[in-house]
């Protein structure tokens, strides 16, 4: 593969995965090689090639005969990604706070700040708006993992995070929502755990070095996730 087809490649795997992981290709959904080759500009060879590799990463799925489709997002699929995600975030979070120094508290400081800017997603009607909440509150925790010296761990936290973003926006858009918006118990939840307090009690817990606290509120903040999906599930019980 020349540098051209390769290129062509990594733009049609991040273009691709942008869709997927936002939920403009929602879960189960076919995945229509020839439109999105033409909506990319990239073509469908790409497409295909791009496929591949979000098939090995789970993203995707192959059915003989029917092509690709989105993978589905399940309650044993996001309990499954919690666990790994405390696994390696509470890795990485004990090591950064070894190794931070001030800019790194300052970058912390910076990332909780434009966070709190965010409207939180449980009131957010606009995508842009709700886009703009998910990718600052990755970039605070990214901050907080910054210091620690492990690309590995960093490279899995990423991958996990993809997927987990993945279940965000299918929860926060669609039908999904629609589950929610009516229910008391489960907006004051979510606007709790979503909200910047939370957030802050972290940053304090990391900032100032104190192991066992950021840990327990690191729990509490991962398994809410799982918790709140499934309750929004258990309505169609």
């Amino acid at each position: 593969m020349d540098a051209s087809n390769s290129s062509k490649s990594e733009l049609a795997y991040q273009f691709l995965l942008k869709q997927i992981v936002e939920a403009k290709i929602p879960p189960n959904a076919p995945i229509r090689i020839q439109p999105l080759g033409k909506e990319s500009g990239l073509g469908a060879t790409p497409i295909r090639e791009a496929l591949r590799q979000l098939e090995s990463e789970k993203f995707v799925i192959m059915e003989n005969n029917r092509g690709f489709r989105a993978a589905p997002v399940t309650q044993t699929e996001l309990a499954d990604l919690e666990k790994c995600r405390l696994v390696v975030e509470t890795a990485l979070m004990v090591e950064a706070m070894k190794h931070g120094d001030d800019r790194w508290e300052g970058s912390i400081l910076s990332a909780h700040h434009l966070l709190s800017k965010a409207p939180n997603p449980t009131e957010v009607t606009d995508f842009e708006a709700l886009r703009t909440w998910s990718e600052r509150h990755r970039e605070f925790h990214k901050c907080i993992l910054s210091a620690a010296n492990s690309p590995w761990l960093k490279l899995f936290y990423d991958q996990i995070s993809n997927h987990l973003d993945r279940h965000f926006f299918s929860m926060f858009t669609g039908s999904h929502r629609d589950k929610y918006l009516g229910d008391d118990g489960l907006l004051s939840k979510s606007r709790s755990f979503l909200g910047i307090e939370h957030h802050t009690l972290l940053m304090n817990a990391v900032i100032e070095r104190d192991e066992a606290k950021a840990k327990a509120l690191l729990i509490e903040h991962v398994g809410f996730t799982r918790e709140f999906f499934d309750e929004v599930e258990g309505k169609n019980d």
